[in-house]
């Protein structure tokens, strides 16, 4: 049996449970104004090599609908590319939220400066939405990762016609370990007003860390989040897992493993005749097989269909779980049928 479907099907890396663990008789302050809370703040500033206000929620729902819902006005809408996570994955919880979602056409799931340049011209009539951000993920929804000088430019454009950015970091760990990856985690408040830290994806039990690098807009956030129900009066869970993701790197280990495996199943993937769809760059692998393929491999383990038909494209998704010998097997399994 292989498992490929997602980054979040297992508990958690031992090293936060066995933290968690530690913890149980401590008697921690409530809604993360605990010791913990406090050293994985101040782990996360240390790495970005300056203080910034950071927030701890649940996960990476509840930090795109509070980063989007707290800086935009009533009138704004966020920009987003077509294939963006808040566009087809969340139910429409932003819009949910009073704010549209103006999508850019794109080629592979990364912005096109000239594109979402002329989004941002074509509004301003003031029967329409004033766009007031620009989201993006990190890796993105097709497993690509912005370089420097693409997040520069992004930048650039949103601050041309005011607007703020954000930037997903459900995988940032995969992204910033990427060997295509020449972004460090301490620039990122160069690139982006906000961005979440992924903890979900990347060996957590739950939680991704807000970080506002625009200090001025997370004023008062705290108050918007207890509204939104998103505060957890046992903060300190997040707290831990942080202090525990950011101590010895294992932030980056965990990354730097997940995408270790996916370069070695990319390897595989051509050595069976079925090159991936597009190249590798986290640990999102994307490959066309025929729909006979496909349904012999569901009998076999778990993957996830992203569209289908003959042939289905299919998602493959590494963890710092994932082991050559269970990579290896799945090889022998597609040269098999």
């Amino acid at each position: 049996m292989f498992n490929f479907r997602n980054d979040y099907h297992d508990l958690c890396h031992p090293e936060i449970w066995r933290a968690l663990l530690r913890v149980q008789d401590e008697g921690c302050e409530g809604y993360g104004y605990d010791a913990h809370s406090e050293a994985a703040r101040e782990k996360i500033s240390a790495a970005l090599g300056a203080s910034y206000p950071v927030h701890f929620v649940p996960g990476g729902t509840a930090a795109n609908t509070l980063a989007i819902g707290f800086v935009l006005r009533p009138h704004e809408a966020v920009i987003s590319a077509d294939s963006g996570h808040i566009v087809g994955d969340e139910v429409g919880a932003i819009e949910a939220g009073g704010h549209k979602i103006i999508t850019v056409e794109t080629e592979d799931g990364k912005f096109d400066p000239a594109r979402l340049q002329a989004t941002l011209e074509s509004f301003g009539n003031f029967h329409n939405v004033l766009p007031g951000m620009i989201y993006l993920s990190n890796a993105t929804e097709t497993g690509l990762v912005y370089t420097k000088d693409e997040l520069r430019r992004i930048k650039e454009i949103a601050d041309e016609h005011g607007v703020s950015v954000y930037i997903d970091g459900a995988r940032m760990a995969s992204a910033l370990t990427s060997p295509v990856s020449d972004v460090e985690l301490s620039e990122y408040p160069e690139f982006a007003d906000i961005f979440s830290i992924g903890g979900t994806k990347n060996g957590a039990l739950f939680g991704e860390a807000l970080v506002f690098s625009n200090k001025r807009l997370a004023d008062e956030f705290i108050y918007f989040q207890k509204q939104r129900s998103l505060l957890l009066a046992k903060g300190f869970t997040l707290g831990v897992q942080f202090e525990t993701l950011f101590t010895d790197d294992l932030f980056f280990e965990i990354g730097r493993k997940a995408n270790e495996m996916a370069f070695y199943l990319e390897e595989v993937l051509h050595e069976a005749s079925f090159p991936p769809y597009r190249k590798v760059e986290s640990n999102q692998v994307f490959v066309e097989l025929p729909a006979d393929v496909v349904q012999r491999l569901d009998a076999e383990g778990q993957f996830e269909v992203f569209a289908e038909g003959d042939p289905s494209l299919v998602r493959l998704v590494t963890t710092y779980r994932t082991t050559k010998e269970e990579i290896d097997g799945f090889g022998e399994l597609l040269r098999s049928l």
